[in-house]
Order: C-alpha cells, then structure tokens, then sequence
C-alpha cells in the first residue's frame, strides 16, 4: 500500500500534467486575446503564490488567475 506523501505527490503530478496538457492542446498563441483595459485594469495587482495552475485565452498556463489577468489575459 502506498503511503499518503506517495499519493499526494501522484495526485499533484497528475494535476500538473492535466494542466499542461489542457494549455498545450488549447488553439495555437491567440494574439487577439490581450485585453487592453483588463491589462490597465490589474497591472499593479499584488497575486497571491497558490498556484493551482489556470489557461489563458491565449493557450498558456499561468499560476493562478491574478497573474493572468496582471497581463491582460482572460482565463478560459
């Protein structure tokens, strides 16, 4: 029987590569999903480190959704 630390570091590593793999097989880079007034908007937000792992509009992976939106990307 595998011991707990074993199992929650199998359960992170599948989060992790489910993560990956969702920001990977996402459309090509959409360069038209920068916004603007979301960028203006939140640049100087302060983000917290959790870092469950969010995708942005524009196919890339991003710690959480303060740092996406700190770059004007929506989060799908």
């Amino acid at each position: 029987m595998l011991k707990k630390n074993t199992m929650k570091t199998i359960a992170l590593l599948f989060t992790v590569a489910t993560v990956f793999l969702a920001a990977t097989s996402c459309n090509k880079n959409r360069p038209d999903c920068f916004d603007k007034k979301l960028y203006r908007q939140h640049k100087n937000d302060l983000c917290t480190d959790d870092c469950p792992g969010v995708v942005g509009c524009d196919g890339k992976l991003y710690c959480n959704e303060c740092y996406a939106t700190r770059q004007g990307i929506h989060v799908k």
